[in-house]
């Protein structure tokens, strides 16, 4: 309730409002470990996680944390003081990451951070889906779904999610020591993304509710005209085809679609 009015109080003591706000928080927060096993929604943005954190939160009952980052550096309190549950008292933690075909997620990335990548914000900008195509190939960082399991998981949890096959329906789980994982391709149904959540946690009734973030972002327009017009350079849809990170959690089928889908020389075969 304070946090909705703080623009309402007086500068003065503004700030002591807000600390009073985020330790109340961290207090409840600290309350809400200890009633179950608490979830991480962990993975690289844009595979659409969203749905599955707010449909948990609303759900689950104990703590779910939503995040890109896991250390006590972090920028987030709440997930600092989950980093020391976890690693210094040794207690249970689940985590749920997602997969998505690569190049369609850094496109999605490339527009979500577009003031980054281009340097202009998204309001004053007059790129033509050229320049776009430019800019998203000269200045993202594409190699970042591709080495994202193991500069996290892997590094973090010693789990190492490329250490056997991943199975055709599209999940699996992994654990080490006080830390389990699951791993869902975005693409799968949204029954199988249940199944999948209900076997992880344990539990008899949970349901997923979708929640389109990127339909109302203001770039919404630009981005589909981006994604159904562009085409891109052989050699990047090949290298990103014949990543481990693609072949690891895709089939043949996938990969050769994304060929079809995304190379400007698709037409010409």
């Amino acid at each position: 309730m304070i946090a909705e009015v703080l623009h309402l109080i007086p500068k003065p003591v503004r700030r002591v409002a807000r600390k009073l706000v985020d330790e109340t928080g961290l207090f409840r927060f600290r309350q809400q470990l200890g009633k179950a096993t608490p979830i991480l929604v962990y993975q690289m943005g844009k595979v659409g996680s969203s749905s599955v954190y707010e449909s948990l939160l609303n759900q689950y009952r104990g703590v779910v944390l939503h995040s890109h980052g896991f250390s006590e550096s972090y920028g987030d309190p709440k997930t600092q003081l989950l980093y020391r549950w976890v690693t210094q008292h040794t207690r249970a933690l689940k985590i749920i990451s997602l997969t998505r075909e690569p190049i369609g997620r850094n496109i999605s990335a490339f527009f979500h951070n577009f003031e980054r990548d281009t340097g202009v914000p998204y309001a004053d900008s007059k790129f033509s889906t050229e320049e776009l195509r430019s800019i998203f190939l000269s200045n993202y960082d594409h190699d970042f779904p591709l080495n994202w399991f193991d500069k996290t998981i892997l590094d973090n949890f010693g789990i190492d999610v490329f250490s056997r096959p991943f199975p055709s329906h599209g999940f699996t789980t992994y654990s080490n020591a006080n830390v389990s994982v699951l791993v869902m391709r975005s693409e799968i149904a949204d029954r199988e993304k249940v199944t999948a959540i209900k076997e992880f946690l344990g539990v008899r009734e949970f349901q997923l509710v979708n929640t389109n973030i990127g339909a109302r972002k203001d770039y919404a327009a630009t981005y589909r005209a981006f994604i159904e017009n562009v085409r891109l350079p052989p050699e990047y849809v090949e290298k990103m085809c014949e990543s481990r990170y693609f072949r690891h959690f895709y089939d043949e089928a996938a990969i050769s679609a994304a060929r079809q889908r995304w190379s400007e020389d698709a037409g010409e075969n």
